[in-house]
């Protein structure tokens, strides 16, 4: 029996002879103590480093998310890498993901970069701007962050308030309320796009104050494409890249396999596990090629892609969508749902699941048409590069 398995037992005991009060009590400290063990551990790994006392921008985030939150933090820390800015990665451990410790990939991957900190919650800080990422996250979180000062606070809206089910994933009010509680300051909201916006609008939380631009998801690096100079292969090749989340795929076969069908016109890519369609149809598609999440690297999936193709869940709204932009960045025909037009413009096509394929033979028997969709795609991209966010970050009083 190892030490983990002892502590888990422990606990179990402590939680099994409290109640009410003291149980919730007893939660949040272990909770609070789990965020700062993964802290720990991240610190460990730049022993030697002197305890910073000022910074220019600090991300308070759950850095054990897998996902988009956290790859959208690691572009921007990339982004005030390389312009000269410090910045401080403060850990906030929250009731979003239930992996126990340790920080994801992403965030792993910049931890090194010049003028990044790895911060407790509880240190002596002084920053420029504090840049929540994730309502819920703040507004679950035990720490306190007691010692950290800041005239400015933005939290950044990466999912909306309100979901096309009209479900709440958070209260608007009630976040704001807690992180003024854990900073002391009022919070300016900045929604990654206008779904995200209308969402937060339509809680009606009063004198909640909205950015007038949307924080949009950006690449840490100038962008450089290799535009497209025709078809994979001698077949359209259609493909996505996604969590393996329930929302993420169409709600019924019928959309599943007219987004994605099963036919030998077509060759199907996924990369993200395919657990969820198999549980709807009751089998993967045969003529579908499908790879685990994580197993290969997006950038080098999107090259074997023609067209890349994202139906959802009816219930899901999209707040912006990191894979999305990464597949434009490729220069892959982009088709979405009929609503994401207002974020995306011309970079993308849009349809019904039972369109798609309609849309997708109508650009493969124009291959002109093809390129040049695929081209407006990767200007887009291309405009989402580090400029937009540090131009942001002047706007709230952070220079280099």
């Amino acid at each position: 029996m190892n030490r983990t398995t002892d502590l888990r037992r422990t606990l179990g005991r402590l939680r099994r002879r409290v109640t009410g009060a003291e149980r919730e009590a007893l939660h949040t400290q272990v909770a609070e103590l789990s965020g700062e063990v993964s802290t720990l551990a991240a610190q460990l790994q730049r022993a030697g480093e002197d305890p910073v006392r000022r910074v220019d921008v600090a991300i308070v985030s759950d850095f054990r998310l897998r996902g988009g939150t956290t790859a959208s933090i690691a572009e921007e820390v990339r982004a005030q890498s390389a312009a000269g800015l410090t910045t401080a990665l403060i850990h906030a451990q929250s009731a979003v993901t239930t992996t126990v410790t340790g920080f994801s990939r992403h965030i792993q991957s910049v931890m090194g970069l010049p003028g990044v900190h790895i911060v407790s919650p509880r240190a002596e800080l002084d920053v420029g701007v504090v840049v929540i990422r994730h309502p819920t996250v703040i507004g679950t979180s035990a720490a306190k962050f007691g010692k950290i000062s800041t005239d400015r606070m933005v939290i950044v809206a990466n999912h909306p308030a309100i979901d096309a089910d009209e479900t709440w994933h958070y209260s608007v009010r009630g976040v704001g309320d807690k992180a003024f509680e854990k900073f002391g300051v009022q919070a300016e909201w900045a929604p990654i796009s206008p779904v995200v916006r209308a969402s937060i609008l339509a809680q009606k939380a009063p004198d909640v104050n909205l950015t007038d631009q949307d924080w949009a998801n950006i690449f840490g690096h100038e962008v450089v494409t290799t535009p497209r100079t025709g078809f994979v292969t001698e077949r359209p090749v259609i493909g996505r890249h996604s969590r393996p989340d329930k929302e993420k795929w169409p709600a019924t076969a019928r959309d599943i396999r007219a987004a994605y069908p099963e036919s030998t016109h077509y060759q199907v890519e996924v990369l993200g596990g395919a657990a969820v369609p198999e549980e709807i149809l009751g089998e993967v598609p045969g003529t579908w090629h499908v790879q685990p999440f994580g197993s290969e690297a997006p950038d080098e999936f999107l090259q074997r892609i023609d067209f890349w193709v994202y139906m959802h869940h009816p219930g899901w709204k999209e707040a912006f969508g990191r894979a999305i932009m990464e597949a434009l960045a490729a220069g892959c025909l982009v088709v979405l749902p009929h609503y994401l037009e207002e974020i995306f413009g011309a970079a993308a096509v849009y349809a019904e699941p039972g369109e798609v394929t309609g849309l997708i033979d109508q650009y493969w028997m124009d291959r002109d048409a093809f390129l040049e969709q695929s081209r407006r795609g990767q200007q887009f991209a291309v405009d989402h590069g580090p400029g937009r966010h540090l131009e942001r970050l002047r706007s709230l009083g952070v220079t280099p």
